[in-house]
């Protein structure tokens, strides 16, 4: 049996390396959400951050509970709650399409490669969660014993953007 695939998008971020709110640049969430519909994935859920930011977004929103003092005890919140597979997205995917969601969600536990060479843990399918390394202190220690997904024709999809330097890496949608 295939499970669904649960999309969480992570968009409660304050940017301040960027310098603007990247929810909100390049189609932001809403341009994720309708690539993940074209995908087929037909639960998305936004992570806002704090509670005042819960309007800023369509769909399924939920603001970060209390006891959640890092993106790591946001990740395993969140999937305590989810009975599907899940699929990790940044709100700063912006190169992400159709195409990127489908192939990852066809995925088994996997940490996708960037241009780079970097493996993107904030863009992980998590399909067996005890593989998760639950008393990591980083994110690439929480996701330690999931194999890379290594996709040439699709690694710039794969790349995040934190500052803007790094938006040199930006491909046209």
């Amino acid at each position: 049996m295939i499970n669904m695939t649960t999309v969480l998008i992570f968009a409660g971020g304050s940017s301040s390396r960027m310098g603007q709110d990247k929810s909100t640049m390049y189609g932001g969430v809403n341009r994720i959400r309708q690539e993940c519909i074209k995908a087929n994935i037909t639960r998305i859920i936004t992570l806002c951050g704090s509670e005042v930011r819960r309007s800023n977004f369509e769909g399924d929103v939920w603001p970060d509970p209390e006891e959640c003092n890092s993106l790591k005890d946001l990740i395993l919140w969140s999937i305590s709650q989810i009975n599907d597979d899940v699929l990790l997205i940044p709100c700063d995917a912006f190169n992400l399409t159709v195409k990127g969601i489908a192939e990852l969600s066809k995925q088994q536990n996997c940490l996708p490669l960037d241009e780079q060479g970097n493996r993107q843990p904030l863009l992980a399918k998590i399909s067996d969660v005890s593989m998760l390394e639950t008393d990591a202190v980083s994110l690439n220690e929480l996701f330690a014993k999931f194999p890379t997904y290594n996709n040439q024709d699709l690694a710039s999809q794969f790349n995040n953007f934190n500052q803007n330097s790094d938006l040199k890496n930006l491909r046209s949608q």
